[in-house]
């Protein structure tokens, strides 16, 4: 095991036992242990998937998750997702309920796969979005109202993904596209 990869295994145990200790609320020795079983079994299944590259192309040396934007990435995702949870909350409470669901499609220049699921699961943990499919650099992405996937449209989102591996990186998102009927979805 190279040490790279030995130093983020030791990463993830540590902190999928942390959330463990943090959500789970019980210190006592079984609930412990049953953390620690579970943080092995989820380590050990993640290097043996590790060894199937599938996506070797996609992966660049020259793009390296910059550990200290995490700090800022974290807190602004949880920021966006309060701001959406309160919007779903409008529009549900509404009397009138003005929904108006359409699947968005588009594309992003991030660079590596990690980066490609970052943004999907940001999108499909904020309230009103999810990610429906990635296939390369096209995301689909089903939105209940226009609100919701602003912050993928205007490419704030996309562009906090892309400052996790770049410092400056530049417009991410292209050729957004709107399907809210049959008639968009073949064009």
């Amino acid at each position: 095991m190279n040490r790279t990869l030995l130093r983020n295994t030791i990463l993830q145990a540590v902190l999928l036992m942390v959330f463990w200790l943090i959500m789970s609320g019980h210190y006592d020795p079984m609930h412990v242990s049953f953390g620690v079983f579970s943080v092995v079994l989820v380590v050990l299944l993640h290097l043996r998937i590790r060894k199937h590259l599938f996506t070797l192309g996609e992966h660049s040396p020259a793009l390296k998750l910059r550990l200290a934007r995490i700090a800022y990435y974290v807190p602004w995702l949880l920021w966006q997702i309060v701001v959406a949870s309160l919007q779903v909350a409008y529009v549900v409470l509404h009397p009138k309920c003005p929904i108006d669901p359409a699947v968005l499609r588009f594309r992003t220049k991030l660079g590596n796969t990690s980066s490609k699921v970052i943004l999907g699961n940001s999108i499909t943990l904020t309230p009103g979005t999810i990610t429906l499919g990635i296939e390369r650099d096209e995301f689909l992405v089903h939105s209940l109202m226009d609100v919701s996937s602003s912050g993928i449209v205007d490419g704030s989102l996309p562009g906090e993904v892309a400052k996790l591996y770049e410092r400056s990186p530049g417009q991410v998102v292209r050729d957004v596209r709107w399907i809210k009927t049959e008639a968009d979805y073949d064009r």
